[in-house]
C-alpha cells in the first residue's frame, strides 16, 4: 500500500517529481525539462547540469541541447531578423548529435535526428523553392564520412539525394560532409577527397609518398552527371600551405593532409559569372577559380596572396568564406578567422570578419571584426552570416557558443549550448533562415491524468511545424472524433505546449488537439486519446541512459 500511495503522489505531482530528480540525483544532472532555456546561469557554465545539458519532452523522443543565454538579448533595444536558427551540435557530451532548428529564443522547432549526425545543414533555393540541404551517412572517423546529400521540401520529404562521382582514380574516395551548396542553375556543389600517390621528396617526404587530395565537384542533381571536378594538387603546390609534413605521407593511412584539415575544402560558392570561390584552411588562403579550366584567378591571404592585406584583414586556419556583394571592381565577404588550430595559436582570439576587396588596387580592408564573449581561440569549425537587417550571426565552432552582433560590432546576445572543454560540445555552423515547415504527420499528444483530482494535463507538439499559433482542445465520445466538440484554446508556447483542464466540467471519453494558424486555418489534428485506462511513462534523461516510471491505469486499480 505504501508503494501504491507513492505512485499516486508521483502521478499527481508529475512535474515536481521530474524536476526534483533532475536536481537532486547525480545520474540526471544533464536532464532539464521541456523547453528549458537558461538565462545567465552560472551553474550551467560551471557544469552543474553536466557537460552537455539537454531537454526532454512528453510528446517526443527528441533530446536537443539546452541553451544558456549568457548575455541575453535586450529585446526592447535591439531587433533581430526574422527566421529560425539552423545548427547541428555534436561532440562527446552532446546527447543528440544531429540537425536541429530553433527559434530565436532557443526553443526547438524541428528535431532532425532521423538524419543522424551531420555538419551540412542549411536552407538552399532549389527549383525556385526553399529546401533544407542536409548530409546523411556513416561518419567513419574524425572528419571522415561516406554518405549523401539530401534535399528536403517544406514538408520534410526528401525530393533528391546525390553524392560525388569520382571515377577513373585509384585510392580510397569519400564524399565529404563539411560543405555543399546549390547553385542558381539548380546544380549541386559538394566536396570530396581521396588518397593519391605523390612525390613528396621536395617537401621532406618520400618520393613514393601519399597525400590527401581535396576535391570539389559540380553535379546535375537529378541525373548525378558530373559537370566539373577540381583537384587541389593539380593547382596548388603543397609548399604554399602551413601544415608541415612531419612524419606524414609514408602510407595511405598516414597520408599528408596538406590542403585542408581532415581533407575537406571548408567553403565553396559559384558566382554568376561561372567561377568558383573556395577556402583552404591549411594554406590560409581563399582561392577564386576559373569555372572552365579550374585555373586560379587570384589568391587572398596566405603565402602568395594576390592582394595586399590591410590591418586586421589577415586570417589563419579559416572557415566559411562567403560573398556578400560582388561586382567587377569591388566586393564584400565574410570569413570566420579561427586564428589557430590544435596546439598552434597564431592569434589570441578567433574572430568573425567582414572584409572589402578592391579589385582595382588589389587590396583587402577590414570593415568589421567580431570578438567572442569569452575571448578565446576556436580550434576548428565556425561560421559568419550577414543578416538581412545588417546584424552578423557567428557560430564559434569548436567552442560551444553562438553570438549575434550589430553592424558596428556590438555584441547583442551570446548563448552557450554546452560546457567548454575537449570536444565535449561543438557545432560546425550556426545560420539563420526564413523557413516554413509543413509536416505531413499528425501533431503528437500526451495526456497525463491526476489520480487525486479531476485535473488532466495535455502536452502537445508538432515536429517541424512553424505555422501553429494556438492549439484547440476537442473532446469526443469515440476514437473517430465524429461528434467532437471544441472545448478550449491555448496559445502555442515553445516546442511542447502544456495546458490543464477539468474533466469534471469537460468530461469526454476521448480528447485530441487541433493546430490553428494565425488566420484561424485548421492545420492538423492529433489522434484521439482515451481519457480512461492507459499508461503514463515518465522518461528521465535521454534514450541512451533513462529511467522509466510506469503508472498503470487499468481495471480500476488506480
Amino acid at each position: 500500500m505504501f508503494v501504491h500511495h507513492i505512485l499516486l503522489q508521483i502521478s499527481s505531482h508529475f512535474h515536481v517529481f521530474v524536476l526534483w530528480l533532475s536536481i537532486t540525483s547525480p545520474l540526471f544532472l544533464n536532464f532539464v525539462r521541456s523547453d528549458s532555456v537558461f538565462i545567465s546561469s552560472s551553474d550551467y557554465t560551471a557544469g552543474a547540469y553536466g557537460a552537455g545539458p539537454y531537454q526532454t519532452f512528453f510528446t517526443s523522443n527528441a533530446t536537443p541541447v539546452a541553451f544558456n543565454f549568457v548575455q541575453p538579448l535586450n529585446k526592447s533595444a535591439n531587433s533581430l531578423s526574422s527566421g529560425y536558427l539552423f545548427t547541428s551540435p555534436h561532440g562527446t557530451s552532446t546527447v543528440q548529435p544531429s540537425a536541429s532548428i530553433f527559434d530565436n529564443d532557443g526553443h526547438l522547432i524541428w528535431d532532425g535526428s532521423a538524419w543522424g549526425a551531420t555538419l551540412v545543414f542549411q536552407v538552399e533555393t532549389y527549383l525556385g523553392e526553399p529546401h533544407i540541404l542536409v548530409w546523411s551517412g556513416d561518419i567513419l572517423g574524425t572528419g571522415i564520412g561516406s554518405g549523401y546529400l539530401n534535399l528536403l521540401n517544406s514538408k520534410y520529404e526528401r525530393v533528391a539525394r546525390y553524392t560525388t562521382n569520382l571515377t577513373g582514380i585509384t585510392g580510397s574516395t569519400y564524399a565529404d560532409f563539411h560543405e555543399a551548396r546549390i547553385t542558381t542553375n539548380n546544380t549541386g556543389l559538394m566536396t570530396a577527397y581521396y588518397t593519391r600517390e605523390y612525390d613528396l621528396s621536395p617537401y621532406g617526404g618520400s618520393s613514393s609518398g601519399y597525400l590527401f587530395d581535396s576535391v570539389f565537384q559540380e553535379l546535375n542533381i537529378t541525373s548525378g552527371e558530373t559537370l566539373f571536378t577540381w583537384y587541389a594538387s593539380d593547382h596548388v603546390d603543397p609548399s604554399e600551405c602551413y601544415n608541415a609534413i612531419g612524419t606524414g605521407g609514408g602510407s595511405t593511412d598516414e597520408a599528408w593532409d596538406y590542403f585542408a584539415t581532415k581533407q575537406h575544402i571548408n567553403a565553396i560558392e559559384k558566382t554568376d559569372d561561372g567561377n568558383y570561390l573556395i577556402s583552404s584552411r591549411h594554406c590560409f588562403t581563399i582561392y577564386y577559380l576559373n569555372g572552365t579550366n579550374g585555373e586560379i584567378i587570384w589568391k587572398m591571404g596566405g603565402a602568395n596572396s594576390s592582394f595586399a592585406m590591410g590591418d586586421g584583414a589577415n586570417y589563419s586556419w579559416q572557415h566559411h568564406a562567403r560573398w556578400v556583394t560582388k561586382n567587377d571592381t569591388y566586393a564584400t565577404m565574410t570569413v570566420f578567422d579561427n586564428g589557430g588550430e590544435y596546439g598552434e595559436y597564431d592569434e589570441s582570439s578567433s574572430r568573425g570578419l567582414y572584409l572589402a576587396l578592391n579589385f582595382t588596387s588589389m587590396t583587402v580592408e577590414l570593415l568589421q571584426d567580431f570578438i567572442p564573449y569569452n575571448y578565446t581561440v576556436s580550434e576548428s569549425q565556425g561560421s559568419v552570416q550577414l543578416q538581412p537587417n545588417g546584424n552578423f550571426l557567428v557560430g564559434w565552432g569548436f567552442m560551444p557558443w553562438y553570438s549575434e552582433y550589430s553592424s558596428t560590432g556590438e555584441l547583442l546576445w551570446t548563448a552557450q549550448f554546452g560546457v567548454i572543454g575537449g570536444n565535449y560540445n561543438e557545432a560546425y555552423r550556426m545560420l539563420r533562415f526564413n523557413w516554413t515547415g509543413e509536416p505531413t504527420d499528425s501533431p503528437s499528444l500526451q495526456l497525463v491524468q491526476s489520480s487525486s483530482s479531476n485535473l488532466t494535463t495535455i502536452h502537445v507538439s508538432w515536429n517541424g511545424d512553424t505555422r501553429t499559433k494556438k492549439w484547440e482542445l476537442i473532446g469526443a465520445s469515440d476514437s473517430s472524433g465524429s461528434d467532437a466538440l471544441s472545448l478550449y484554446n491555448q496559445t502555442r508556447s515553445g516546442f511542447e505546449t502544456t495546458f490543464t483542464f477539468n474533466t469534471a466540467i469537460n468530461s469526454y471519453d476521448f480528447y485530441a488537439v487541433r493546430a490553428i494558424s494565425s488566420d484561424n486555418t485548421h492545420l492538423g489534428t492529433s489522434n484521439f486519446t482515451s481519457s480512461g485506462n492507459g499508461a503514463v511513462a515518465v522518461v528521465i534523461g535521454a534514450w541512451r541512459a533513462m529511467m522509466i516510471v510506469i503508472i498503470i491505469y487499468s481495471l480500476g486499480v488506480i
